[in-house]
């Protein structure tokens, strides 16, 4: 290896250590999952109070794939199918002290006229689900997570994708 070689490897040592160490923030993934008559599915988690949606974090993996992973694991939802991205929230700092990107898709479980006896929870993880209107959705989720599916379903209904930071609309690419 000559010098110029290896310069370049110990630049490129130093790059990726800093990458390694970088603060990054975390991400998640979590849907608006909907039966045939499209109510939405919400869970309760054992580990926290109220109620959620399908989701969690990513395990180095993409996006869809963790997402679809998290169905399956959670409420037992094989071969979710995953619509279009209806969310984008930052959120600062969250309870772990770091930073959560959260991404919030539109989906639908594969099997038609799936119903909420027809799920397989994961005990460790979920208490409860069940497919409930949008409005009785709302009324359980604490904030943020309220105002973060308030600004999903919104998107869900017109054709924008929603930038939230920690569950409020910000307009991307405003002055600050």
């Amino acid at each position: 290896m000559d010098t110029a070689e290896r310069d370049t490897a110990e630049r490129d040592t130093d790059r990726f250590r800093w990458l390694r160490e970088h603060p990054a923030p975390l991400v998640a993934v979590d849907a608006l999952v909907r039966d045939d008559g499209g109510r939405l599915l919400v869970v309760e988690p054992t580990y926290k109070p109220g109620w959620d949606i399908v989701g969690g974090l990513v395990e180095h993996e993409e996006l869809l794939s963790a997402l679809a992973r998290e169905a399956e694991e959670e409420v037992g939802l094989r071969g979710l199918r995953i619509g279009r991205l209806l969310a984008v929230d930052n959120v600062p700092a969250a309870g772990p002290g770091r930073p959560v990107i959260v991404f919030i898709f539109a989906a639908r479980p594969a099997e038609p006229e799936v119903r909420s006896v027809d799920l397989i929870l994961q005990q460790e993880e979920i208490r409860a689900a069940e497919f409930v209107p949008d409005e009785t959705a709302l009324e359980r989720f604490p904030d943020p997570l309220r105002r973060r599916v308030a600004a999903a379903l919104e998107a869900e209904r017109g054709a924008h994708t929603a930038y939230l930071v920690d569950g409020r609309a910000h307009p991307a690419g405003r002055d600050r």
